[in-house]
């Protein structure tokens, strides 16, 4: 063997060697950016577990707080009031006026009980579902007189899980209030459609566009849902919101959320 080939087979040898440390090298950091990703992932997932657990607790009080109000005070104000009706009848002239007045004082109250209550804790979610819950939420808001809530449904009469139905719910409860508060609308339009496979709601409003300005400042109050909560809410049940100003003023929110339906 010469000295041309022995050149060359140490030339293909280091060839070699270098070719396995490159491979060695490439496996390796590959190995090192799964194992990132992967922590990465559990992290996120994590995450959300927290996030769902803390959003299950306060729907957990709220609806404990929403049930007091009902059955205790609700029910202690109802007594109240039909001793009212009892007094009436057997009141002077001179009472009959005042006992009257405090019956509309009275029934003033109830009123205000029912939309906390109903704020709280939608019991029309529970008992009829999503639409009609949205539909209840818009008459009792329309009570207000601050803006007037139309609701429109496809009728469609696919199901909506529980879990993914309150958090949508919470969405367009808190898209509406930032509109009261940001937008300066004087008509909000609230529309349902569903197939088999996505549930698409939209809320437009004819106010000032400043919707999603109003929502990105709420983000940083204390207590607030604001725009990061609602995509938390959104991104927990796989759904996402689209915002688009209309012309000439106003703003329109889309939420989409695919394989809504309960799991049999």
């Amino acid at each position: 063997m010469n000295i041309v080939e022995l050149i060359l087979i140490g030339t293909i040898v280091m060839l070699m060697l270098g070719i396995f440390v490159v491979v060695m090298v490439v496996m390796q950091q590959k190995q090192v950016v799964q194992y990132k990703l992967s922590l990465k992932d559990k992290d996120l997932q994590l995450q959300k577990e927290r996030l769902v657990a803390v959003i299950q607790g306060q729907e957990t009080e709220r609806k404990r707080i929403a049930e007091d109000l009902h059955d205790e005070v609700g029910a202690q104000l109802s007594v109240l009031k039909l001793n009212l009706n009892h007094l009436q009848q057997q009141a002077q002239n001179g009472q009959v006026e005042r006992i009257k007045e405090t019956k509309e004082f009275t029934d003033t109250i109830i009123q205000q009980l029912r939309f906390i209550s109903q704020s709280l804790h939608p019991q029309t979610l529970d008992n009829l579902g999503l639409s009609h819950a949205l539909d209840s939420f818009s008459s009792l808001m329309n009570k207000n007189k601050e803006v007037v809530i139309k609701y429109q449904t496809d009728g469609s009469p696919f199901p909506v899980d529980r879990e993914k139905a309150l958090n949508v719910y919470r969405v367009v409860q808190e898209l509406i209030n930032n509109i009261i508060k940001h937008a300066q609308a004087k008509n909000v339009l609230i529309s349902y459609q569903s197939s088999s496979t996505q549930l698409i709601i939209t809320v437009e409003d004819d106010g000032n566009g400043l919707l999603t300005e109003g929502l990105q400042e709420s983000r940083k109050k204390t207590g607030s849902l604001g725009l990061k909560n609602i995509e938390s809410r959104l991104n927990i049940i796989g759904g996402n919101i689209n915002f688009v100003k209309k012309a000439p003023g106003g703003t329109k929110a889309e939420i989409r959320v695919e394989n809504f339906q309960p799991v049999l």
